[in-house]
C-alpha cells in the first residue's frame, strides 16, 4: 500500500472510532461487553508466614472461685437484647462476688437509680431499679 492509502485509512478509522463514540455516547447504540474474572494467585519462594497477636484491652467481669467470666462488650450486648434495651449508661460495675455487670439505665423513675444487671454464668439480664422505698416531695 503506498504511502497515501495508509494515511486516508487511517483517517477512516479515526472518523469511524469517533463517530462510534459519539453514538455510544449518546445512547443511540448500546455496546454490550461480557465481563471477564480473572484470577491470579501469586506463589513466592520462600514462604513467609506472619503471625499477628492483638493484644485487647477488654474488661472482663469473673465470678470469684469460678472460671466462669464475661466481657463487657458481650454484657452490652445481652443488655440490649434483654429489657433493658437501648438504654445502657457508661457507667459501670463488675461483682465478683455475684459474678454481675451492673450497668446504669438511662431511665427515669422517682426514688429509683435503676441498673441493668448481667449474670456471668446463665448470660441474662435483668433490671435492677435500686429504689430507696423513701419518696421526697
Amino acid at each position: 500500500m503506498n504511502k497515501k492509502g495508509s494515511i486516508s485509512t487511517f483517517f477512516i478509522i479515526i472518523v469511524l472510532l469517533v463517530t462510534a463514540g459519539y453514538l455510544i455516547n449518546k445512547g443511540i447504540i448500546n455496546v454490550n461487553v461480557p465481563s471477564i474474572t480473572t484470577t491470579t494467585t501469586e506463589l513466592t519462594t520462600p514462604t513467609t508466614i506472619i503471625t499477628t497477636t492483638t493484644i485487647s484491652s477488654e474488661e472482663f467481669c469473673q465470678k470469684k472461685g469460678t472460671d466462669k467470666k464475661l466481657s463487657l462488650s458481650e454484657a452490652k450486648d445481652i443488655a440490649f437484647l434483654s429489657e433493658c434495651g437501648d438504654r445502657l449508661k457508661e457507667t459501670y460495675i463488675c461483682n465478683e462476688i455475684t459474678g454481675t455487670w451492673w450497668i446504669n439505665l438511662d431511665i427515669e423513675k422517682k426514688g429509683c437509680s435503676p441498673a441493668c444487671v448481667i449474670n456471668v454464668e446463665t448470660k441474662t439480664a435483668e433490671i435492677n431499679w435500686r429504689c430507696t422505698g423513701l419518696i421526697m416531695e
